[in-house]
This record gives structure tokens, C-alpha cells and sequence, in this order.
């Protein structure tokens, strides 16, 4: 049986700009435009360490396991893993308060978690859509520990508009069953160059899978329950519990 565990809120800034900044009143050429946003989106080659692939074979072992079947909320998870957890965004705006540390069953709905506020407020301010740097390199050392592999797969959605048109635009694609995503290879540190979350990361021998998506609050951690359990105690080092 499938072991799920659960996990913290975290917080931390993130850009996500795709256009300058000019004074009131201000145009750009479109040839302008073009060369800035040549010169300011996400381009890989640019001392990432990640690479666009052409061949999707890597990335064809996902599908055919998401969890359709479970809560809507998991479906887009990959299944045989022993283990589960889920890494919530903090709030927008908000104060790093004791509410924060609230441990979420793994299985719980995000309204459930959000309806249960100690202020007792139905409405709390609204996620962050991001997992800081911070946290990412903490996470790092774990995942990699429990890995044999010295790469990683990345699946990136193909929506986000900071991405390099040069650089992507002939590339092909993965059709997942709710976005369009584009395949990157680097090493395990790489995940911290990439522009957002990527829906899917896994090492080469597949020993676990982070998983993310733009309308969610959280990244799941999929992998054995020792990497899990790790993950687990990392959230109350981080919080002092």
C-alpha cells in the first residue's frame, strides 16, 4: 500500500517578468522589443547547464502511471512510489506566521487546508506560485542522496512567457494530458536555473519525481519513504519543530 506522508509551507521572491518597464508614454520598435526579449527571457544555453532535447523518449515513462483514478487533485502524480508528500507555497504578502507551519495531510484538498485557518477566515490571502531558492537548495541534498544517478530529466511548460522564442520555438514537445511540456537534461543543481517549477523532475533511474503545475500551490515529492522521511524532518528543521 502507498504510503502518504505530509509536509510545510514555504515562501521566497521569484520573476516572472516578460516585458520592460518604460516611463509613461514610452514605445518600442517592434524590432526593440524583440532584441530585449531576446536578451531578458530564459535561454538554457545561457550557463544553465541544461540542455533542450529533440528526443522525448526519456520523459515517455509518466503517462501511462499518473494517478487519473485518485483525487483530482493527484492525478497529474506518477504512481508505484512508496511514498508522497506535498511542499505548500506560503501565502502572498503574509508575515512568516505560526499558521504557516500547519502540517497538511497529503491527501487533504487545498479549500480544506485553506477553510481550516486559525483566524477562522474562508478567504486567506492567496498563494505564492513558487518554491524559494532556499528551500530548493535544501531540498537538493536529500534528493540527490537518494539517487544513483548524476542527471536529471526536467519537463517545463511550454506557457510560461519568460521563455526564449529563439531558443524554443523549433523544439518539440511532450503532450501531457493537460499541457504541452518541453524536456530538459542537467545535472540535479540545474532545478534551480530553470525560470519556474517544472512539472516533472526525476533523476535517470527514476528513484523519485518532484512534480509541480501552474494551478497548483505545491510541488508533491514522490520517492522512497527514507527520502520522503527526510524531506519530512528537513520541513521542521527549516520551521523549529
Amino acid at each position: 500500500m502507498q504510503r502518504y506522508l505530509a509536509s510545510m509551507r514555504f515562501r521566497g521572491p521569484h520573476y516572472r517578468g516578460i516585458a520592460p518597464l518604460t516611463a509613461a508614454g514610452a514605445k518600442m520598435s517592434r524590432r526593440e522589443y524583440e532584441e530585449w526579449r531576446d536578451a531578458h527571457t530564459w535561454d538554457p544555453s545561457r550557463g544553465t547547464g541544461l540542455v533542450i532535447e529533440t528526443d522525448l523518449a526519456p520523459a515517455a515513462w509518466i503517462e501511462p502511471l499518473l494517478l487519473g483514478q485518485w483525487s483530482a487533485d493527484l492525478a497529474m502524480l506518477p504512481g508505484g512510489f512508496k511514498a508522497y508528500a506535498r511542499l505548500f507555497f506560503p501565502y502572498a504578502g503574509e508575515e512568516e506566521t505560526h499558521h504557516h507551519e500547519r502540517i497538511a495531510a497529503a491527501l487533504t484538498e487545498p479549500e480544506a487546508n485553506l477553510l481550516s485557518e486559525p483566524d477562522g477566515q474562508a478567504e486567506p490571502a492567496a498563494y505564492c506560485s513558487f518554491l524559494p531558492q532556499g528551500e530548493l537548495s535544501a531540498l537538493l541534498p536529500i534528493l540527490t542522496r537518494h539517487t544513483s544517478s548524476a542527471d536529471s530529466w526536467f519537463l517545463l511548460w511550454d506557457g510560461f512567457g519568460n521563455l526564449n522564442e529563439r531558443a524554443f520555438s523549433t523544439m518539440p514537445k511532450v503532450k501531457h494530458p493537460t499541457r504541452d511540456l518541453y524536456l530538459l537534461a542537467g545535472p540535479h543543481s540545474a532545478c534551480a536555473a530553470l525560470p519556474a517549477e517544472p512539472n516533472y523532475w526525476w533523476p535517470s533511474d527514476r528513484a523519485w519525481c518532484v512534480c509541480a503545475d501552474t494551478d497548483r500551490d505545491y510541488v508533491c515529492v514522490a520517492g522512497p519513504a527514507t527520502c520522503i522521511d527526510e524531506v519530512l524532518r528537513l520541513c521542521g528543521h527549516l520551521w523549529g519543530q
